[in-house]
């Protein structure tokens, strides 16, 4: 059968079906779409950092880091988490992490996991730990009473203590100046001002050598000279808690208003022992450092110092606190307990 007269089946074939091109781009437009909110929720879910507990739990965030057995998370929607370390089964981070292991090695992986690996003391230390920078900090307090009553008396405290740090290296400087006058006599005048170098070989261990100057001359004494070699030992140092000693061995020398000069060697400790009852609140401290003569162990030297810190705002804090010096070697008519209450005004930085 012929075709159609004018038609052609070979130069007028019958044209594809084509879809209007305003449903093809409606259909481009929702798949561009859904793929990049889909890769937006993966790219979201793989840059966040990830917490394996041993239970099975697994908790996403951003790790913060982790100091003194206690690993600390930002989840964003909870604010930051404290995890106990011990708790921690595996970390996986988006970024290489610092590692400080006990052995002081430093060392950086996006993936640390706590089974088989060596000892782990910090995750992201700061730059002071690592040796990029160093740390320093300080605290100074102010304790002021002037009476114009039926007694004219003036009482002025001050102290200081400083820390500089850098890794392994550490330097402490402490003062103290006392000085009390009623009706125009004097009847406070005292001063002491402590230096320490610190080397720390582990988290637990350090070894220093101190120089300690004190005067006290209501009680007659001109000047006392310690200073020698110890061990510190450094038992708990969280954000909250910290305690440390010192054992060591010093050489003496006393110098007196009215007695003989006395040069001994000594027995020395130290104790440094801190713990924040509430979070930013208030803080219970207890210093102590001590002398005992090695040939004669009535001669005791004992300084403490027992208070609560209240911060206030900017640095600025108050505290209560009780100072108890003993001098088993006192002269004859002294008092070997000396008590002083204060209440201080002090900043840290």
């Amino acid at each position: 059968m012929q075709p159609p007269t004018g038609t052609s089946t070979l130069n007028h074939p019958t044209p594809p079906f084509r879809p209007p091109a305003r449903i093809s781009f409606r259909r481009t437009l929702c798949f561009s779409i859904l793929s990049t909110l889909l890769l937006a929720a993966t790219t979201g879910s793989a840059l966040a950092d990830s917490v394996l507990i041993k239970n099975g739990d697994r908790l996403s965030g951003t790790v913060v880091k982790m100091e003194g057995g206690v690993l600390r998370l930002d989840t964003g929607y909870a604010g930051t988490v404290p995890i106990a370390w011990s708790e921690v089964r595996e970390v996986a981070t988006d970024k290489p992490m610092k590692i400080l292991l006990e052995d002081g090695r430093i060392e950086q992986s996006a993936l640390l996991v706590q089974a088989g690996s060596a000892p782990v003391s910090q995750i992201n230390p700061e730059a002071w730990v690592t040796g990029d920078g160093y740390l320093f900090k300080g605290e100074a307090a102010l304790s002021l009473n002037i009476d114009r009553g039926n007694t004219r008396s003036d009482e002025a405290d001050v102290d200081t203590r400083m820390e500089w740090r850098h890794r392994r290296h550490r330097l402490r400087l402490s003062g103290e100046l006392e000085y009390d006058t009623t009706d125009r006599e004097t009847t406070n005048d005292r001063w002491y001002v402590q230096a320490k170098y610190d080397y720390i070989a582990t988290p637990l261990r350090y070894y220093g050598l101190k120089v300690d100057f004190k005067t006290d001359r209501i009680a007659g004494l001109d000047l006392r000279f310690a200073g020698g070699p110890y061990l510190g030992l450094q038992f708990i140092r969280t954000p909250e808690t910290r305690l440390s000693t010192e054992l060591g061995t010093d050489l003496v020398t006393e110098r007196f208003t009215a007695e003989p000069d006395n040069n001994y060697m000594a027995g020395s400790w130290s104790v440094d022992f801190s713990h924040r009852l509430w979070t930013d609140a208030i803080t219970f401290y207890h210093r102590q450092k001590g002398l005992v003569n090695v040939n004669s162990l009535s001669g005791v030297v004992l300084d403490t110092w027992t208070g609560m810190k209240v911060p206030i705002k900017g640095g600025f804090s108050t505290s209560a606190e009780l100072q108890a010096d003993y001098s088993g070697d006192s002269a004859a008519g002294i008092d070997p307990w000396d008590l002083t209450y204060r209440l201080k005004f002090g900043y840290d930085w």
